[in-house]
């Protein structure tokens, strides 16, 4: 899995969570894997949340989509984890 750090400015955004409550966000990382992208995103009211959604394009632009499948997220989990590991030790 590719890993791009977002830029510098951080990018904030407002999400919609499972109990229908406004969420104010930090997108701090991009994951690339094949055709698909997927971000990583800080909940900036509670330092230990946070999400893993998947990029979707389409011709209104970005958007981002949670991962409702339990298998599809609890691999990206390992995947983004192991990338977090080897970045921690200058791999």
């Amino acid at each position: 899995m590719e890993e791009n750090k977002v830029n510098q400015n951080p990018l904030i955004i407002e999400l919609t969570d499972a109990e229908g409550e406004k969420v104010k966000v930090e997108i701090v990382k991009q994951y690339i894997e094949g055709d698909r992208r997927y971000v990583v995103a800080n909940d900036l009211s509670n330092d230990t949340d946070c999400y893993i959604l998947e990029v979707k394009t389409s011709e209104n632009g970005d958007e981002l989509v949670s991962i409702d499948d339990e298998a599809e997220f609890d691999r990206l989990c390992k995947l983004i984890e192991e990338a977090e590991e080897n970045e921690e030790q200058g791999k």
